[in-house]
């Protein structure tokens, strides 16, 4: 069995699990932009009713969202030199995640990469852009989390 924080792993890597881990490092990282990490849904697995995630919501107002999802045809993406805008959350969401995560390298998670997913992304980059982080757990099974956003009350850089 692997401990994570307060919850262990058995055979194979879960999706609560999995955004326990996320959600610790976001609130241990002290981003300047980060007011509030938290967890929503209730979803033990990727694609019902009620998807599990954890969201952000940035000192702007802004939100963005990792959540657990099923989506065929993702496309690995390399790391980005350097993080995208403020205007693009979700991009921004999961390169920071990912960034943690190497810095981490939490037990519990084998690895971690960027995805990029079909149909999703701004015109040109539909399935190019980082907007999923597919983890794979020490055991070799793995889970998708996908990024999405919500806007500001005011326009972002």
């Amino acid at each position: 069995m692997i401990r994570v924080g307060n919850a262990s792993l058995t055979s194979l890597v879960r999706l609560a699990e999995v955004l326990d881990v996320i959600e610790q490092q976001l609130t241990g990282s002290d981003d300047p932009e980060i007011a509030v990490v938290g967890r929503y849904g209730t979803d033990q697995v990727a694609g019902g009713p009620s998807p599990s995630g954890v969201r952000v919501r940035y000192s702007s107002g802004a939100e963005a969202y990792l959540w657990g999802a099923v989506w065929p045809g993702e496309n690995p993406v390399p790391m980005p030199d350097e993080l995208p805008g403020r205007a693009r959350r979700a991009e921004r969401l999961t390169v920071s995640v990912c960034r943690l995560l190497d810095a981490a390298r939490p037990a519990a998670l084998g690895s971690w990469q960027l995805v990029g997913l079909p149909d999703l992304g701004p015109v040109g980059e539909r399935g190019k852009a980082p907007l999923g982080i597919r983890i794979v757990g020490a055991d070799g099974t793995s889970v998708l989390l996908r990024a999405t956003a919500a806007g500001a009350p005011m326009p972002e850089d």
